[in-house]
């Protein structure tokens, strides 16, 4: 009997559509264009520190896990933190929105995807130009996708 419940909680859980990522692009965007200094208040609220002082991509991207229900990493204020965040995913079968961490010289970023070319991969986050907004990335810099 337990073992039939397991292979239908399986069934259920693989056969469901995770929504979860796709929740996590659009909560993201309902973010865009905020700016550290110029929505400090509205900013300070919801991520629980001050984004004009503080690196605050990783706080952006628990705040988004957090609203729809998944349990950001352990030091998820730290972008390389989010290199153990669900599950990996290779790049060629990324999806919008899957967490992507990228590296710019020798800090990394997080965000998640928002759309993948060719050369470049879209990405919102926060903390990209003092703001939550859309930045490309090369597909290079790229160093993990996580679902």
């Amino acid at each position: 009997m337990k073992v039939v419940a397991f292979l239908t909680a399986a069934f259920v859980t693989l056969a469901a559509p995770d929504t979860s990522f796709a929740e996590m692009l659009s909560q993201a965007q309902k973010y865009t264009g905020l700016h550290e200094v110029k929505h400090n208040k509205k900013l300070r609220a919801a991520l629980g520190i001050n984004p004009a002082r503080t690196p605050w991509c990783g706080h952006f991207m628990g705040l988004i896990a957090r609203t729809v229900g998944r349990k950001p990493p352990e030091s998820y204020g730290i972008a390389r933190s989010w290199l153990r965040f669900g599950a990996p995913v290779r790049l060629a079968y990324a999806k919008p929105g899957d967490v992507i961490v990228v590296r710019a010289g020798r800090s990394y970023h997080v965000g998640i995807l928002a759309a993948l070319s060719k050369s470049r991969a879209q990405v919102i986050g926060g903390n990209q130009s003092g703001r939550v907004q859309l930045s490309y990335f090369s597909r290079g810099q790229v160093v993990a996708v996580r679902r």
